[in-house]
């Protein structure tokens, strides 16, 4: 991975308990003013969600402090995609892999696989695209 471009996931602020979400609040309030947080990560938030970097096992474990398990399940998801950052975003998708605690009831996306992956596609020219835009 490039040292200048970094993978971020974007996930429903559902994937995270009410009290996780109360403190992330709290924290990314306290975090822009200078106060002391109740989470052992720095929390950056707005009305929409927050935006966290992703910690692995042994970075969690300096830390000293519990993690909330939320927290852990999505950052494990995150670490496996390859993302170094978490998006906690109240109007993303539900991700199927991790657990709901959502106030309101949205099934998980499911990513279709029928299609050609563009993206990733090796050898994967405009014309090959155009092409399978137009049939």
């Amino acid at each position: 991975m490039s040292l200048f471009v970094q993978h971020m996931l974007d996930i429903s602020t559902g994937h995270l308990t009410e009290d996780t979400r109360r403190r992330m609040g709290e924290d990314s309030r306290n975090f822009f003013v200078g106060k002391p947080c109740s989470l052992p990560f720095a929390v950056k938030g707005s009305s929409f969600g927050w935006f966290v970097d992703v910690r692995d096992k042994d970075e969690r474990a300096v830390s000293g402090a519990p993690y909330p398990h939320d927290i852990i399940d999505c950052y494990e998801l995150a670490l496996q995609l390859g993302c170094s950052y978490i998006l906690f975003d109240r109007d993303a998708e539900r991700h199927p892999s991790l657990n709901w605690y959502g106030d309101r009831l949205q099934e998980a996306y499911v990513e279709n696989s029928g299609g050609a992956d563009v993206e990733h596609a090796p050898g994967l020219t405009l014309t090959h695209v155009k092409a399978m835009l137009e049939g």
